[in-house]
Protein backbone atom coordinates (compact mmCIF):
# COMPACT_ATOMS: atom_id res chain seq x y z
CA UNK A 1 0.00 0.00 0.00
CA UNK A 2 1.15 3.02 -1.35
CA UNK A 3 2.05 5.61 2.46
CA UNK A 4 3.18 8.88 2.85
CA UNK A 5 4.74 10.80 5.64
CA UNK A 6 3.35 14.36 6.61
CA UNK A 7 5.18 16.67 9.06
CA UNK A 8 5.10 19.44 10.72
CA UNK A 9 8.76 20.42 11.36
CA UNK A 10 7.84 23.60 13.29
CA UNK A 11 9.00 23.64 17.19
CA UNK A 12 7.55 26.68 17.76
CA UNK A 13 5.89 27.68 20.97
CA UNK A 14 3.27 27.85 21.91
CA UNK A 15 2.65 25.16 19.35
CA UNK A 16 -0.34 26.02 16.62
CA UNK A 17 -2.29 23.42 15.03
CA UNK A 18 -0.95 22.52 11.40
CA UNK A 19 -4.23 22.56 9.37
CA UNK A 20 -2.02 22.08 6.47
CA UNK A 21 -1.51 18.46 7.11
CA UNK A 22 -5.34 18.66 7.17
CA UNK A 23 -5.27 19.34 3.86
CA UNK A 24 -2.37 17.20 2.64
CA UNK A 25 -4.15 14.06 4.14
CA UNK A 26 -7.01 14.46 2.38
CA UNK A 27 -5.91 15.22 -0.88
CA UNK A 28 -3.90 12.07 -1.00
CA UNK A 29 -7.14 9.78 0.52
CA UNK A 30 -8.62 11.11 -2.12
CA UNK A 31 -6.20 9.83 -4.48
CA UNK A 32 -6.15 6.65 -2.42
CA UNK A 33 -2.79 7.18 -0.34
CA UNK A 34 -2.79 6.23 3.28
CA UNK A 35 -0.42 9.24 4.95
CA UNK A 36 1.43 8.92 8.60
CA UNK A 37 1.47 12.14 10.31
CA UNK A 38 4.15 13.42 12.61
CA UNK A 39 4.10 16.67 14.53
CA UNK A 40 7.28 17.88 15.97
CA UNK A 41 5.82 20.40 17.82
CA UNK A 42 5.60 18.04 20.67
CA UNK A 43 8.46 15.76 19.58
CA UNK A 44 11.59 17.87 21.93
CA UNK A 45 13.78 14.72 21.03
CA UNK A 46 12.91 13.42 18.01
CA UNK A 47 12.77 10.11 19.04
CA UNK A 48 9.80 8.96 17.56
CA UNK A 49 10.97 10.46 13.87
CA UNK A 50 14.41 8.72 14.37
CA UNK A 51 12.53 5.32 15.25
CA UNK A 52 10.05 6.00 12.18
CA UNK A 53 13.19 6.15 10.03
CA UNK A 54 14.40 2.83 11.07
CA UNK A 55 11.14 0.91 11.56
CA UNK A 56 8.96 1.75 8.07
CA UNK A 57 10.04 3.23 4.69
CA UNK A 58 7.41 5.52 2.80
CA UNK A 59 6.57 6.25 -0.57
CA UNK A 60 7.34 10.01 -0.34
CA UNK A 61 7.51 12.43 2.65
CA UNK A 62 5.51 16.22 2.54
CA UNK A 63 7.23 18.69 4.74
CA UNK A 64 4.49 21.79 5.85
CA UNK A 65 6.83 25.70 6.26
CA UNK A 66 4.48 27.25 7.62
CA UNK A 67 6.85 30.55 8.45
CA UNK A 68 9.84 31.73 7.86
CA UNK A 69 10.55 32.98 11.05
CA UNK A 70 8.26 34.72 13.76
CA UNK A 71 7.99 38.03 12.25
CA UNK A 72 8.74 39.53 15.44
CA UNK A 73 11.69 41.63 16.10
CA UNK A 74 13.76 40.58 18.68
CA UNK A 75 17.38 40.43 19.86
CA UNK A 76 17.51 37.14 18.66
CA UNK A 77 16.41 36.24 15.74
CA UNK A 78 14.63 32.99 14.28
CA UNK A 79 15.20 30.95 11.27
CA UNK A 80 13.61 27.14 11.02
CA UNK A 81 14.95 26.34 7.61
CA UNK A 82 18.57 24.72 8.56
CA UNK A 83 16.82 22.31 10.87
CA UNK A 84 13.91 21.35 8.39
CA UNK A 85 17.01 21.01 5.93
CA UNK A 86 18.61 18.81 8.03
CA UNK A 87 15.44 16.47 7.90
CA UNK A 88 15.14 16.60 4.12
CA UNK A 89 18.91 15.38 4.02
CA UNK A 90 18.08 12.97 6.77
CA UNK A 91 14.69 11.53 4.80
CA UNK A 92 16.69 11.17 1.81
CA UNK A 93 19.42 9.18 2.77
CA UNK A 94 17.83 6.61 5.02
CA UNK A 95 14.61 6.50 2.24
CA UNK A 96 15.43 7.89 -0.88
CA UNK A 97 11.73 9.18 -1.67
CA UNK A 98 10.23 12.17 -3.15
CA UNK A 99 10.11 14.91 -0.34
CA UNK A 100 7.36 17.36 -1.38
CA UNK A 101 7.66 21.09 0.87
CA UNK A 102 5.09 23.59 0.33
CA UNK A 103 2.98 26.10 3.20
CA UNK A 104 2.78 29.55 3.46
CA UNK A 105 6.64 30.31 4.19
CA UNK A 106 7.84 28.20 1.38
CA UNK A 107 5.48 29.98 -1.08
CA UNK A 108 7.40 33.29 0.09
CA UNK A 109 10.27 32.29 -1.66
CA UNK A 110 9.83 28.96 -3.38
CA UNK A 111 12.44 28.45 -5.56
CA UNK A 112 15.35 29.80 -3.20
CA UNK A 113 13.87 27.42 -0.60
CA UNK A 114 13.65 24.36 -2.20
CA UNK A 115 17.07 25.25 -3.72
CA UNK A 116 18.06 26.14 0.32
CA UNK A 117 16.38 22.81 1.41
CA UNK A 118 17.65 20.29 -1.03
CA UNK A 119 13.86 19.03 -1.77
CA UNK A 120 13.04 17.32 -4.61
CA UNK A 121 9.09 19.12 -5.38
CA UNK A 122 7.58 22.26 -4.12
CA UNK A 123 3.78 23.66 -4.19
CA UNK A 124 3.60 27.39 -4.21
CA UNK A 125 0.41 28.87 -2.58
CA UNK A 126 -2.85 26.63 -2.01
CA UNK A 127 -1.61 23.00 -3.15
CA UNK A 128 -5.25 21.00 -3.39
CA UNK A 129 -5.17 20.59 -6.75
CA UNK A 130 -1.27 20.30 -7.59
CA UNK A 131 -0.61 17.50 -4.86
CA UNK A 132 -2.85 15.42 -6.18
CA UNK A 133 -1.57 15.82 -9.87
CA UNK A 134 2.10 15.64 -8.76
CA UNK A 135 1.58 12.26 -6.49
CA UNK A 136 -0.41 11.05 -9.82
CA UNK A 137 2.90 11.92 -11.70
CA UNK A 138 5.03 10.42 -9.02
CA UNK A 139 3.57 7.37 -8.05
CA UNK A 140 1.88 6.14 -11.66
CA UNK A 141 3.69 8.25 -14.61
CA UNK A 142 0.05 10.11 -15.41
CA UNK A 143 0.89 13.76 -16.72
CA UNK A 144 3.66 16.03 -17.02
CA UNK A 145 5.46 18.32 -14.55
CA UNK A 146 5.13 21.19 -16.32
CA UNK A 147 1.28 20.98 -16.35
CA UNK A 148 1.21 20.72 -13.11
CA UNK A 149 -0.27 24.05 -11.51
CA UNK A 150 2.35 25.86 -8.97
CA UNK A 151 4.99 23.09 -8.91
CA UNK A 152 8.38 24.15 -8.67
CA UNK A 153 10.81 21.43 -9.71
CA UNK A 154 14.56 21.10 -10.52
CA UNK A 155 14.58 21.21 -14.40
CA UNK A 156 17.92 19.02 -15.42
CA UNK A 157 20.96 18.03 -13.42
CA UNK A 158 24.55 18.15 -13.24
CA UNK A 159 25.39 14.43 -12.40
CA UNK A 160 28.67 14.76 -11.31
CA UNK A 161 28.36 17.43 -8.82
CA UNK A 162 24.68 16.07 -7.85
CA UNK A 163 23.08 19.64 -8.03
CA UNK A 164 20.13 21.16 -10.28
CA UNK A 165 20.65 23.16 -13.38
CA UNK A 166 17.52 24.93 -13.14
CA UNK A 167 14.93 25.75 -10.90
CA UNK A 168 11.18 26.13 -12.51
CA UNK A 169 8.30 27.38 -11.51
CA UNK A 170 4.49 26.75 -12.78
CA UNK A 171 2.20 29.27 -13.44
CA UNK A 172 -0.51 29.26 -10.19
CA UNK A 173 -4.16 27.74 -11.66
CA UNK A 174 -7.47 30.64 -12.45
CA UNK A 175 -9.18 29.70 -9.30
CA UNK A 176 -12.86 29.43 -9.14
CA UNK A 177 -14.54 31.84 -6.99
CA UNK A 178 -15.40 29.13 -4.48
CA UNK A 179 -13.09 26.81 -1.81
CA UNK A 180 -13.80 23.24 -1.71
CA UNK A 181 -14.66 21.46 1.74
CA UNK A 182 -11.90 19.97 3.57
CA UNK A 183 -12.25 16.60 5.71
CA UNK A 184 -10.89 17.53 9.00
CA UNK A 185 -8.88 15.44 11.61
CA UNK A 186 -6.05 13.77 10.75
CA UNK A 187 -4.00 15.46 13.22
CA UNK A 188 -4.61 15.47 16.70
CA UNK A 189 -6.22 18.91 17.76
CA UNK A 190 -6.50 17.64 21.05
CA UNK A 191 -2.89 17.99 21.95
CA UNK A 192 -3.48 21.50 21.03
CA UNK A 193 -6.64 22.45 22.22
CA UNK A 194 -6.48 24.65 25.33
CA UNK A 195 -9.68 26.40 25.90
CA UNK A 196 -9.88 30.79 27.42
CA UNK A 197 -9.42 34.37 26.05
CA UNK A 198 -5.98 34.51 26.22
CA UNK A 199 -5.39 30.89 24.63
CA UNK A 200 -6.25 31.45 20.98
CA UNK A 201 -3.01 30.05 19.79
CA UNK A 202 -4.46 26.83 20.99
CA UNK A 203 -7.61 27.04 19.34
CA UNK A 204 -8.95 25.09 16.76
CA UNK A 205 -8.47 26.23 13.36
CA UNK A 206 -10.79 27.04 10.34
CA UNK A 207 -10.55 28.82 6.84
CA UNK A 208 -13.61 30.61 5.84
CA UNK A 209 -11.89 31.98 2.57
CA UNK A 210 -8.67 32.36 1.28
CA UNK A 211 -6.73 35.44 -0.24
CA UNK A 212 -6.47 39.06 0.41
CA UNK A 213 -7.18 42.10 -1.78
CA UNK A 214 -5.12 44.77 -0.04
CA UNK A 215 -1.36 45.90 -1.38
CA UNK A 216 -0.04 46.38 2.34
CA UNK A 217 4.00 46.86 1.43
CA UNK A 218 5.20 44.68 4.27
CA UNK A 219 2.99 42.01 3.26
CA UNK A 220 3.16 38.09 1.96
CA UNK A 221 -0.49 36.92 1.70
CA UNK A 222 -1.35 38.24 -1.77
CA UNK A 223 1.91 36.82 -2.77
CA UNK A 224 1.15 33.14 -1.28
CA UNK A 225 -2.57 33.15 -1.07
CA UNK A 226 -3.27 35.10 -4.05
CA UNK A 227 -4.92 38.84 -4.44
CA UNK A 228 -8.49 37.80 -5.38
CA UNK A 229 -10.62 36.51 -2.16
CA UNK A 230 -11.76 33.05 -2.28
CA UNK A 231 -14.84 31.98 -0.28
CA UNK A 232 -15.51 28.51 1.15
CA UNK A 233 -19.62 28.14 1.30
CA UNK A 234 -21.16 28.22 4.33
CA UNK A 235 -21.96 24.58 4.33
CA UNK A 236 -18.44 23.15 4.21
CA UNK A 237 -17.25 25.65 7.28
CA UNK A 238 -19.62 24.54 9.26
CA UNK A 239 -18.77 20.80 8.17
CA UNK A 240 -15.48 21.67 9.87
CA UNK A 241 -16.97 23.14 12.59
CA UNK A 242 -19.09 19.90 13.46
CA UNK A 243 -16.15 17.68 13.32
CA UNK A 244 -14.42 20.18 16.53
CA UNK A 245 -17.46 20.30 18.15
CA UNK A 246 -17.85 16.60 18.25
CA UNK A 247 -14.43 16.45 19.95
CA UNK A 248 -15.19 18.57 21.97
CA UNK A 249 -13.49 21.64 20.89
CA UNK A 250 -15.74 24.63 20.83
CA UNK A 251 -12.73 27.66 20.65
CA UNK A 252 -12.28 28.30 17.18
CA UNK A 253 -9.78 30.85 15.20
CA UNK A 254 -11.27 32.00 12.00
CA UNK A 255 -7.40 31.67 10.24
CA UNK A 256 -8.73 34.20 7.40
CA UNK A 257 -5.95 37.07 6.62
CA UNK A 258 -8.77 39.01 7.13
CA UNK A 259 -11.99 37.70 8.10
CA UNK A 260 -13.87 40.94 6.13
CA UNK A 261 -11.65 40.66 3.63
CA UNK A 262 -14.87 39.67 1.68
CA UNK A 263 -17.56 41.43 4.47
CA UNK A 264 -20.97 40.57 2.35
CA UNK A 265 -19.79 36.15 2.64
CA UNK A 266 -18.47 37.13 6.11
CA UNK A 267 -21.99 38.40 7.05
CA UNK A 268 -23.68 35.44 5.28
CA UNK A 269 -21.87 32.84 7.29
CA UNK A 270 -22.25 34.54 10.41
CA UNK A 271 -25.96 34.91 9.46
CA UNK A 272 -25.84 31.26 8.55
CA UNK A 273 -24.85 30.39 12.03
CA UNK A 274 -27.09 32.37 14.02
CA UNK A 275 -30.10 30.61 12.38
CA UNK A 276 -29.10 27.00 12.80
CA UNK A 277 -27.90 27.97 16.61
CA UNK A 278 -23.94 27.87 16.17
CA UNK A 279 -23.39 30.91 17.71
CA UNK A 280 -24.60 28.64 21.20
CA UNK A 281 -21.96 26.24 20.31
CA UNK A 282 -18.47 27.95 19.52
CA UNK A 283 -16.54 30.67 20.84
CA UNK A 284 -14.45 32.17 18.32
CA UNK A 285 -11.88 34.85 17.57
CA UNK A 286 -10.49 36.38 14.10
CA UNK A 287 -8.72 39.21 12.33
CA UNK A 288 -10.40 42.37 10.73
CA UNK A 289 -9.90 45.56 8.94
CA UNK A 290 -10.88 48.59 8.63
CA UNK A 291 -11.53 48.73 5.43
CA UNK A 292 -15.29 47.93 4.77
CA UNK A 293 -15.90 47.02 8.35
CA UNK A 294 -19.59 47.52 7.58
CA UNK A 295 -22.23 48.17 10.04
CA UNK A 296 -23.88 44.72 9.59
CA UNK A 297 -20.78 42.80 10.58
CA UNK A 298 -20.77 44.89 13.56
CA UNK A 299 -23.72 44.05 14.43
CA UNK A 300 -23.71 40.50 13.95
CA UNK A 301 -20.57 39.50 15.94
CA UNK A 302 -21.56 39.78 19.43
CA UNK A 303 -25.17 37.68 18.82
CA UNK A 304 -22.43 34.91 16.33
CA UNK A 305 -20.79 33.87 18.80
CA UNK A 306 -17.43 35.83 18.73
CA UNK A 307 -15.49 36.29 21.44
CA UNK A 308 -13.26 39.15 20.44
CA UNK A 309 -11.92 40.47 16.99
CA UNK A 310 -8.78 41.88 16.42
CA UNK A 311 -8.73 45.01 14.26
CA UNK A 312 -5.31 45.73 12.56
CA UNK A 313 -5.45 49.60 12.58
CA UNK A 314 -2.00 49.41 12.01
CA UNK A 315 -1.13 53.05 12.67
CA UNK A 316 -3.88 56.24 12.85
CA UNK A 317 -1.45 59.44 11.29
CA UNK A 318 -2.25 59.39 7.55
CA UNK A 319 1.06 59.79 6.64
CA UNK A 320 2.15 56.57 7.98
CA UNK A 321 -1.55 55.16 6.33
CA UNK A 322 -0.03 56.17 2.96
CA UNK A 323 3.30 55.11 3.49
CA UNK A 324 2.17 51.80 4.31
CA UNK A 325 0.14 51.04 1.88
CA UNK A 326 -2.87 50.79 3.34
CA UNK A 327 -6.54 50.34 2.17
CA UNK A 328 -8.23 52.71 4.42
CA UNK A 329 -7.64 56.45 6.45
CA UNK A 330 -7.95 57.78 9.40
CA UNK A 331 -11.56 58.38 9.17
CA UNK A 332 -12.28 54.55 8.81
CA UNK A 333 -10.71 53.71 11.38
CA UNK A 334 -12.66 56.05 13.49
CA UNK A 335 -15.96 55.03 11.95
CA UNK A 336 -14.58 51.29 12.85
CA UNK A 337 -14.16 51.98 16.01
CA UNK A 338 -17.93 54.15 16.65
CA UNK A 339 -19.30 51.05 15.02
CA UNK A 340 -17.58 48.15 17.30
CA UNK A 341 -18.69 50.58 20.46
CA UNK A 342 -22.29 51.21 19.19
CA UNK A 343 -22.82 47.54 18.87
CA UNK A 344 -20.96 46.52 21.67
CA UNK A 345 -18.35 44.03 19.80
CA UNK A 346 -15.29 42.90 21.76
CA UNK A 347 -12.71 43.99 19.73
CA UNK A 348 -8.67 44.46 20.54
CA UNK A 349 -6.26 46.27 17.98
CA UNK A 350 -2.77 46.31 16.42
CA UNK A 351 -0.35 49.13 15.37
CA UNK A 352 2.28 48.17 12.93
CA UNK A 353 5.22 50.98 14.18
CA UNK A 354 8.80 52.30 12.71
CA UNK A 355 7.99 52.01 8.96
CA UNK A 356 9.26 54.03 6.41
CA UNK A 357 8.64 57.63 7.34
CA UNK A 358 8.16 56.72 11.13
CA UNK A 359 9.07 59.32 13.59
CA UNK A 360 8.85 59.65 16.95
CA UNK A 361 6.03 62.15 16.87
CA UNK A 362 3.90 59.83 14.34
CA UNK A 363 4.43 56.97 17.35
CA UNK A 364 2.70 59.28 19.74
CA UNK A 365 -0.02 60.01 17.55
CA UNK A 366 -1.13 56.70 17.15
CA UNK A 367 -0.29 55.75 21.36
CA UNK A 368 -2.27 58.49 22.13
CA UNK A 369 -4.99 58.21 20.01
CA UNK A 370 -5.62 54.72 21.75
CA UNK A 371 -5.45 55.53 25.13
CA UNK A 372 -8.86 57.43 24.49
CA UNK A 373 -10.39 53.88 22.90
CA UNK A 374 -11.66 51.03 25.17
CA UNK A 375 -8.98 48.72 24.04
CA UNK A 376 -6.12 46.60 23.94
CA UNK A 377 -3.68 47.21 22.17
CA UNK A 378 -1.23 44.58 19.99
CA UNK A 379 1.86 46.92 19.26
CA UNK A 380 4.52 45.44 16.53
CA UNK A 381 7.77 47.57 16.45
CA UNK A 382 9.43 46.89 13.51
CA UNK A 383 8.68 45.04 9.78
CA UNK A 384 9.95 42.08 8.46
CA UNK A 385 11.46 42.85 5.36
CA UNK A 386 10.16 40.08 2.81
CA UNK A 387 11.10 39.46 -0.97
CA UNK A 388 8.11 40.13 -3.36
CA UNK A 389 6.54 42.73 -1.55
CA UNK A 390 6.77 46.54 -1.84
CA UNK A 391 8.56 47.17 1.02
CA UNK A 392 10.89 44.23 -0.23
CA UNK A 393 11.41 45.93 -3.70
CA UNK A 394 11.93 49.43 -2.17
CA UNK A 395 14.96 48.05 0.00
CA UNK A 396 16.48 45.57 -2.97
CA UNK A 397 16.15 48.63 -5.56
CA UNK A 398 18.01 51.22 -3.03
CA UNK A 399 21.36 51.21 -1.65
CA UNK A 400 22.92 47.63 -0.40
CA UNK A 401 21.16 46.58 2.17
CA UNK A 402 24.30 46.88 4.72
CA UNK A 403 24.26 50.90 4.08
CA UNK A 404 20.85 51.28 4.49
CA UNK A 405 20.30 52.75 8.03
CA UNK A 406 17.02 51.31 8.98
CA UNK A 407 17.60 47.45 8.02
CA UNK A 408 18.39 45.55 11.05
CA UNK A 409 19.11 41.53 11.00
CA UNK A 410 21.09 39.90 8.25
CA UNK A 411 22.33 42.88 6.12
CA UNK A 412 25.33 40.70 4.49
CA UNK A 413 24.77 38.20 1.92
CA UNK A 414 21.47 38.54 1.82
CA UNK A 415 20.01 40.57 -1.46
CA UNK A 416 17.48 38.23 -2.05
CA UNK A 417 15.98 38.73 1.89
CA UNK A 418 15.84 34.94 2.20
CA UNK A 419 17.45 35.52 5.87
CA UNK A 420 15.95 37.82 8.86
CA UNK A 421 16.06 41.48 8.06
CA UNK A 422 13.70 44.04 9.59
CA UNK A 423 12.77 47.50 8.87
CA UNK A 424 12.77 49.97 11.77
CA UNK A 425 12.76 53.67 10.76
CA UNK A 426 16.32 55.26 12.13
CA UNK A 427 14.35 58.70 12.92
CA UNK A 428 13.53 56.39 16.45
CA UNK A 429 17.17 56.46 17.49
CA UNK A 430 18.64 53.57 19.22
CA UNK A 431 16.24 53.13 21.98
CA UNK A 432 12.55 53.29 20.62
CA UNK A 433 11.57 50.37 23.08
CA UNK A 434 12.39 52.90 25.53
CA UNK A 435 10.48 55.40 24.09
CA UNK A 436 7.45 53.50 23.86
CA UNK A 437 7.12 52.24 27.18
CA UNK A 438 7.58 56.13 28.18
CA UNK A 439 4.74 57.15 25.88
CA UNK A 440 2.89 54.18 26.75
CA UNK A 441 2.78 54.98 30.89
CA UNK A 442 1.84 52.76 33.41
CA UNK A 443 -0.90 51.32 31.20
CA UNK A 444 -1.76 47.48 30.40
CA UNK A 445 -3.92 48.35 27.38
CA UNK A 446 -0.72 47.76 25.11
CA UNK A 447 1.27 44.44 25.31
CA UNK A 448 4.07 42.84 22.49
CA UNK A 449 5.44 39.52 22.21
CA UNK A 450 8.75 40.59 22.49
CA UNK A 451 10.99 41.70 25.13
CA UNK A 452 12.14 45.27 24.77
CA UNK A 453 15.89 46.00 23.72
CA UNK A 454 17.98 48.33 22.77
CA UNK A 455 18.54 48.56 18.77
CA UNK A 456 21.78 49.68 17.83
CA UNK A 457 23.68 49.81 14.35
CA UNK A 458 26.40 47.59 15.26
CA UNK A 459 27.68 44.67 13.36
CA UNK A 460 27.50 41.26 14.64
CA UNK A 461 29.05 39.88 11.88
CA UNK A 462 26.68 39.72 8.73
CA UNK A 463 24.08 40.66 11.36
CA UNK A 464 23.43 44.36 12.51
CA UNK A 465 21.79 45.38 15.95
CA UNK A 466 20.47 41.42 16.41
CA UNK A 467 22.31 38.07 17.03
CA UNK A 468 21.29 35.25 15.33
CA UNK A 469 19.72 32.24 16.96
CA UNK A 470 18.09 30.09 14.53
CA UNK A 471 16.54 27.64 17.09
CA UNK A 472 13.14 26.18 15.99
CA UNK A 473 12.57 25.99 19.93
CA UNK A 474 12.45 29.83 20.98
CA UNK A 475 10.17 31.18 23.10
CA UNK A 476 8.62 34.39 22.99
CA UNK A 477 6.45 35.69 25.33
CA UNK A 478 4.03 38.08 25.92
CA UNK A 479 5.48 41.24 27.32
CA UNK A 480 3.42 44.25 28.67
CA UNK A 481 4.95 47.80 28.06
CA UNK A 482 6.00 49.24 31.64
CA UNK A 483 4.19 46.78 34.01
CA UNK A 484 5.89 43.77 32.60
CA UNK A 485 5.19 41.84 35.86
CA UNK A 486 1.15 42.39 35.44
CA UNK A 487 -0.92 39.34 35.33
CA UNK A 488 -3.25 39.15 32.59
Amino acid sequence: MTTFLLVNAHKWHPPSPPAALDYVAWELEKAGIASDIIDLSFEEDGLKFQRLIQEKEYDGVCLTVRNLEKTAFSKTLHFPLPSIRELVHTVKDCWGCPVIVGGNGFSILPERALAYLGADYGICGGGEESLSLLVKYLLNGEGALKQIPSLVYHNGCDAEHSVSLHIERNPAPSYERGLPAVKRGYISYQRYFNPGYDHYAGFGNVETKRGCPHQCIYCVEPCTKGSVVRVKPPEAVTQEVDFFLKNGINYLFLTDSEFNSDCDAACHLLDYWIERGYHKKVKWLAYATPFNFSEELAHLLPDAGNLCITVDFSHVSEKMLINLGKSYTAADIEETISLCQKHGVNFRGSLMLGGPGETQETVKESIEFFKGVNCEVFLVLGIRVFPNTPLGEQVQHSSPLIDNPNLYGKVVNNDDLFEPVYYISHELGEDPFDYVSEITGNSNQFYTITKPFRVTSTLNGHFRGVMPGYETAGHLETQYFCDQDSPR
